[in-house]
């Protein structure tokens, strides 16, 4: 697996969760719908977040996952699809907000280095 695919893989698996999060969303009723259509874009945003802030990010996953799986307690698929969002989102933000192992160092201009002596 090249390092491009194992830094984005989780990325994608919680961008799929997301929007079944937003299609829950478009399928419930009352309170459900609105925490399922404002879960799937938050969860979204930690994952953009974490390029600034990996706290930032994860309580960002934190308010888009929980609020419909504690509401909707009794069924088995928002809990378990909360648990994913958390557990492969640690993931994703931790990738995200690593700096890139690939990527080189920049020289410094020509014309910023001193003649030898």
């Amino acid at each position: 697996m090249n390092e491009t695919l194992r830094r984005t893989w989780p990325a994608a698996l919680v961008t799929v969760v997301a929007l079944l999060y937003v299609w829950i969303g478009l399928t419930a009723h009352g309170w459900d719908r609105i925490l399922g259509l404002a879960g799937g874009p938050i969860v979204l945003a930690a994952l953009v977040a974490a390029h600034r802030s990996v706290p930032g990010a994860m309580a960002l996953l934190a308010a888009g996952a929980l609020p419909l799986a504690i509401t909707t307690w009794w069924s088995v698929a928002t809990p378990v699809l909360a648990v994913l969002v958390l557990l492969l989102g640690w993931f994703a933000v931790r990738d995200l907000g690593r700096p890139r192992r690939d990527t080189a160092p920049v020289a410094a201009p020509v014309t910023a280095l001193e003649p030898r002596s």
